[in-house]
């Protein structure tokens, strides 16, 4: 068994892709990170952890980190001693994770086998359900209409962003929401739900070869309940399917069932649970 590691998202996805791919919305966010980076986008000041673990000719497990963010971990089969392998190498480096995110079982094993090689306890930070949407149940009596954000609402996203983020990621390392609203307003790729006004917001991102994940939705509090978070997130994923992708992914936290009930009622089906797991000194 070896681990690899590469310093081009090129070569790593040559390696691991088709592994990948294999199953590409449960993998949306760890494939969606590499096509990024092999794209040219960086997330931090530091470079990436790209790895994988071999046996033979075959991946069984896929390790990637866009400092300062979490490590995000695959393992394409059950194997302890390719966790030991991707640790030791982090720790050997001198790595200090903030955590780990991935399918519950593995991220589980992994925060373990850090814990004890790291001195450090972990704790749950969020559980998630992964979803997934090919057809589009657009709800009905919502007034307004969708449309892309522009630089005029600028001010207003950015407030929504820092909402979000105290929301939903509350205690992580995350974007700065005034960099952020201001790339995905330039991309065409964050929208808002217009009735006289915007009145919420959603966002897709990190494409993969037939699919997208939409993100960043969020309604300010004096908005809610009227549909609108609904019908934006319906209005957006319609878009993209008619763009020509085959599917939209979403990740939900499993404490919110407001949300959870809202993505199934637009077709967002449960595919996969994740845990998001940090990190703290003993």
């Amino acid at each position: 068994m070896n681990l690899r590691t590469f310093d081009e998202a090129v070569e790593f996805l040559r390696h691991v892709e088709p592994a990948l791919l294999a199953n590409e919305a449960e993998n949306a966010l760890i494939l969606g990170v590499a096509l990024r980076l092999q794209g040219g986008h960086t997330f931090g000041d530091e470079p990436p952890f790209l790895a994988c673990v071999e046996d033979g000719d075959e991946v069984v497990m896929i390790a990637a980190r866009t400092p300062p963010y979490n490590l995000l971990i695959r393992e394409e089969q059950e194997d302890g001693d390719a966790l030991e392998l991707v640790a030791a190498r982090l720790h050997g480096d001198g790595i200090e994770l903030p955590g780990v995110h991935g399918a519950r079982q593995v991220a589980v094993r992994f925060a373990n086998v850090w814990g004890r090689m790291a001195g450090v306890r972990s704790e749950i930070a969020m559980e998630q359900r992964l979803y997934k949407l090919t057809e589009v149940t657009v709800p009905s009596g919502v007034s307004g209409c969708l449309r892309l954000a522009d630089p005029e609402d600028r001010d207003l996203l950015v407030a929504w962003g820092q909402g979000f983020v105290t929301e939903a990621v509350a205690g992580a390392p995350h974007p700065d929401p005034g960099g952020l609203v201001e790339r995905l307003t330039e991309a065409a790729t964050l929208a808002v739900w217009d009735d006289d006004g915007a009145v919420s917001m959603a966002a897709v991102s990190r494409p993969t070869p037939h699919g997208i994940s939409v993100s960043l939705v969020y309604t300010p509090s004096e908005k809610r309940g009227r549909g609108y978070a609904s019908a934006c997130v319906a209005g957006l994923s319609r878009k993209q399917l008619d763009a020509g992708k085959r599917f939209c992914t979403l990740f939900t936290d499993l404490a919110n069932p407001t949300s959870n009930a809202l993505y199934q009622r637009v077709g967002y089906r449960p595919i996969a649970e994740f845990v998001e797991i940090r990190f703290c000194e003993e």
